[in-house]
């Protein structure tokens, strides 16, 4: 009878090994932020996905977000001055998510007589 080599002899083992724990799925957000971010804004405007990225720190993962709203009618500059300035401040309901900042980029003039706004946002997973 041949005997195992010394380092197999250690690795194996007869009892069957435990599969390591599936990984957590990312939950995304992006999607309900811009419906969030339609419902406030209001029926005149129009949200552009601007995209995602992940993002991550030392304690937290979440994304950044760059999303442009289009306002259209005639008070479209005044709604963008209100907008400037309670979104930073906005508090969005999220499963499972925070929104940790809000900034507006930049505001200016689009086509056809539309306001365009760029905003960035960053989330993180609330566990």
């Amino acid at each position: 009878m041949r005997s195992r080599p010394a380092r197999l002899a250690a690795t194996s083992s007869p009892l069957p090994r435990k599969a390591a724990p599936p990984r957590s799925t990312r939950r995304d957000c992006h999607g309900r932020l811009l419906a969030a971010l339609q419902a406030l804004a209001g029926p005149d405007c129009a949200v552009e996905d601007g995209g995602q990225r992940p993002w991550c720190s030392a304690t937290f993962v979440g994304a950044q977000h760059r999303i442009v709203l289009h306002l259209a009618g005639p008070d479209a500059w005044d709604r963008a001055t209100v907008l400037t300035k309670t979104l930073p401040d906005a508090e969005f309901a999220l499963v499972h998510h925070i929104v940790v900042d809000l900034a507006v980029d930049s505001v200016m003039d689009g086509q056809h007589g539309r306001v365009e706004m760029v905003l960035a946002v960053l989330t993180i997973e609330d566990w």
